[in-house]
């Protein structure tokens, strides 16, 4: 019993259980015949009346556990809920005919009691045995109050009511089992038959409860799966995306920290309603998708967090339609009562995922997503490279995301918390202007320190080769100075230096700053350098593996061959892996008569410009490359 109260008074917020210590029976029956005079005119009369069985049946239990209770707050809260839930739930008539059968199928289970309750109120066995009633009339209670108490709960009744079935008549046949078990007792000669069943309802009890869980599992990742498939999604490239873009943050920790302490960033990262909605905005390179995933892995387990990257190396990503799939997918995966609702409501109707259907599921599962009555749930959306897609769909997500954020801030349920990073955009800034911006422009002084710490740790990774060149402390701070000054702010650009220092070939540290200070200062002109570099390292080539033999200069019909690696990661429709991109190489010429592959040492000569993701397919390092 104890334990019983104890789970019912955490769930049932305070200012609802405020009266139950004081309310009566009586009050309980009063208040259910004023709700049916409320209903009586609003023309929703229902048959209340139904409900006297089950309070005369409390009226003697109540006698029966009296002594159990004595000294205890326990008693009242048998019966006190009753009024709470149904007078939450007549304002919605389906649910309020459900919650009525519920608690008359309760009375029936009351009905032993009245007879045998005059002969054995004082039996202290026969009293712990109905103990267990108070247990399950307990559990039933904390389950209609999770229905009708839970955001958006009218949308979500019934379909979690039918599931709740399971459970409930598992409660029914639980409390009929002690039925048994308290005529046993009501008879002297079958006390050893009741312990016998005592025992047996106990073991019972723990199989059919696992029993159910095991089945709400199946069904919910079978209910799951459905829907997937309804959406018709393939995750498999945002799984891939997200990925190979957080990886990059977590081999160089720390790198983003700088970002958790932004006032703005702080204030978005926090359990409460300020700040909504947060744009994070940057150049080309300065390390906007890197700082996103890395705050989605902040927030981390304990928080809902769904999140969509887009980036021009996988077509799929820009689409508008997928960007929302991303989304609801995610929030169905972490909520088995939303995925059971879009199951009924989409995949048994046979709705088409139509653009304005998926939306407005978004809008209505967000809202509904606090599991908890009368308590703030909190969701984060995180939005990146969204200045890649096309300028409808930009607006579209734009709208999308204001709207939402916008109607959870001002409710008591759901809070949803949106950040869209990317570059700046006319459209974002027309739909979002009123929004606070974190300008990574505007950081310069955090960013440097990042790139220092990444450049930093990127030369330890070379101190080996640095060490065979004899460069010592001082000099690997001349180098780590001289390619934080020339990075400017700039992520991807300290990345490509250091790639072009690991992979030439120096004799000295003097080369090497040399080297850094050679190279242009603006992003756009070291992809051309870049590519440059690259002609330069093509115009020799090796025609033996014996050491020492003369390299030649590469013709026309070489450079050609590079452009046509670089175009089929360009344009291609998807990402190719490794043979796939040498097999079309092979026959870009036109000749159908192909005696073999393309040598895969054709790849590695891109490799500042190129790299393999998990997955085996190649793409351009950032997606500014292409442009």
């Amino acid at each position: 019993m104890s334990r019983a109260f104890e789970e019912l008074q955490r769930t049932i917020t305070p200012a609802d259980s405020r009266d139950f210590p004081n309310t009566t029976l009586q009050h309980v029956r009063q208040a259910v015949l004023d709700i049916e005079n409320q209903m009586a005119a609003r023309r929703s009369l229902r048959h209340l009346r139904r409900l006297m069985p089950l309070f005369n049946g409390l009226e003697h239990y109540a006698k029966v556990v009296d002594v159990l209770c004595n000294g205890t707050p326990y008693l009242p809260w048998v019966w006190a809920p009753i009024t709470l839930v149904l007078r939450v739930a007549s304002e919605y008539v389906e649910a309020f005919e459900q919650i009525i059968k519920g608690y008359s199928r309760i009375a029936g289970s009351l009905s032993r009691i009245e007879i045998l309750s005059a002969a054995f109120r004082e039996n202290r066995d026969f009293q712990q045995t109905l103990a267990v009633f108070y247990a399950d009339i307990l559990e039933f209670h904390k389950h209609a109050y999770q229905f009708v108490r839970r955001s958006g709960w009218k949308l979500l009744f019934l379909t979690s009511w039918g599931r709740f079935q399971r459970r409930f008549d598992g409660i029914l046949e639980d409390m009929k089992r002690h039925e048994s078990l308290v005529d046993l007792e009501a008879n002297a000669r079958h006390i050893a038959d009741s312990r016998q069943a005592y025992q047996e309802i106990h073991t019972w009890r723990d199989e059919q409860l696992c029993d159910v869980v095991r089945f709400e599992e199946e069904q919910a990742s079978n209910h799951y799966q459905s829907v997937v498939s309804w959406l018709k999604l393939d995750e498999t490239d945002q799984l891939a995306i997200f990925e190979s873009i957080s990886a990059e943050g977590s081999r160089h920790p720390g790198t983003c920290s700088w970002v958790l302490k932004h006032p703005k960033v702080n204030l978005w990262l926090r359990r409460q309603p300020d700040v909504p909605m947060l744009r994070l905005q940057g150049v080309a390179g300065s390390g906007k998708s890197v700082i996103s995933s890395q705050l989605v892995k902040f927030l981390g387990d304990g928080s809902l967090v769904i999140h969509h990257f887009c980036t021009s190396a996988y077509a799929s990503s820009l689409k508008y339609e997928e960007i929302l799939k991303s989304l609801l997918s995610q929030l169905l995966r972490q909520d088995s009562e939303l995925c059971a609702h879009v199951y009924k409501r989409c995949v048994l109707e046979k709705k088409p995922p139509t653009r304005l259907t998926l939306e407005r599921l978004l809008q209505n599962l967000i809202g509904s997503k606090s599991n908890e009555p009368n308590r703030r749930a909190f969701i984060w959306v995180v939005l990146d490279g969204l200045n890649e897609c096309e300028q409808s769909s930009q607006e579209r997500a734009a709208t999308l995301m204001n709207e939402i954020s916008s109607a959870s801030s001002s409710t008591e349920g759901t809070v949803c918390k949106v950040l869209i990073s990317s570059r700046n955009s006319a459209m974002l800034t027309k739909r979002l202007r009123k929004r606070p911006v974190v300008s990574l422009t505007e950081e310069k002084d955090s960013l440097e320190a990042a790139i220092r710490q990444y450049t930093s740790l990127r030369l330890e990774s070379m101190l080996q080769r640095l060490g065979q060149l004899n460069v010592g402390h001082g000099e690997r701070q001349e180098i780590e100075d001289g390619i934080v000054s020339k990075a400017d702010g700039m992520f991807l650009y300290a990345r490509l230096v250091l790639d072009y220092v690991m992979t030439n070939v120096f004799f000295s540290a003097d080369e090497i700053k040399m080297s850094i200070h050679r190279l242009p200062p603006k992003l756009s002109d070291l992809f051309v350098s870049s590519r440059q570099w690259l002609m330069a390292r093509l115009t020799l080539h090796s025609y033996s593996e014996i050491s020492g033999r003369i390299l030649t200069c590469l013709d026309g019909r070489s450079k050609d061959r590079i452009k046509c690696v670089l175009g089929w990661i360009a344009f291609t429709k998807r990402p190719l892996r490794k043979l796939e991109l040498l097999s079309a190489i092979s026959f870009s010429e036109g000749n159908a008569e192909v005696a073999g592959m393309a040598p895969r040492y054709i790849l590695d000569i891109c490799g500042p410009l190129v790299e393999e993701r998990h997955d085996t397919t190649l793409a351009f390092i950032h997606g500014s490359v292409k442009e």
